[in-house]
């Protein structure tokens, strides 16, 4: 179990700990273009990616779809801001192929970090992780051009280059398709 081996190498996983991970993180399989989450709603869930490609999006003013981000394989992945507080969300999440997820509600969670409390290195490497996407995120879109953000996005996550639509790639580069394949051109 991929979670096991994630959680892991965050923390000493104890017997409790394994046993209360098991009986907590609920395994979903899920299909291509599933909802994990819809915009307006709380976010209930936290997940685990042990197999497949999530995106999580927005709509504009315009109701363009705009990507916000791409989630593989070892990524915990929910909104953040919605889950942690308990608030409706502003993005959509869904699955971008095939794959399956672990789950675990916001109060199994809260639960889980009140009985075992080492679980709370979990929720602060999981945060930071966002953290950072975030500031990453909007880095790249304040200080470098289309071709660095493709460049970016090449360096850290490559196979999202195979596994995602150019559609959503380029609403998640801030720039249109035909940019997008003027860029691809011309490596």
């Amino acid at each position: 179990m991929l979670l096991l081996t994630e959680i892991a190498g965050i923390i000493p996983v104890t017997k409790e700990i394994k046993t209360a991970i098991q009986k907590q993180f609920v395994k979903r399989d899920c299909i291509k273009s599933e909802c994990l989450h819809e915009a307006g709603k709380v976010a209930k869930d936290l997940y685990f990616i042990e197999k497949g490609l999530v995106r999580m999006f927005y709509h504009n003013d315009a109701g363009k779809d705009i990507t916000y981000g791409y989630y593989t394989e070892g990524d915990f992945i929910t909104v953040p801001d919605s889950f942690f507080t308990q608030t409706p969300s502003k993005y959509h999440m869904e699955m971008m192929e095939e794959g399956i997820l672990y789950a675990i509600t916001f109060s199994d969670f809260n639960q889980m970090l009140i009985d075992h409390p080492v679980m709370q290195r979990l929720e602060n490497k999981t945060l930071r992780a966002f953290l950072l996407k975030a500031g990453e995120r909007i880095a790249a879109l304040q200080f470098q051009s289309a071709q660095e953000r493709y460049d970016t996005l090449m360096e850290n996550q490559p196979s999202i280059i195979r596994r995602a639509s150019l559609g959503t790639i380029a609403s998640y580069l801030g720039i249109t398709q035909e940019t997008l394949s003027r860029i691809r051109a011309r490596k």
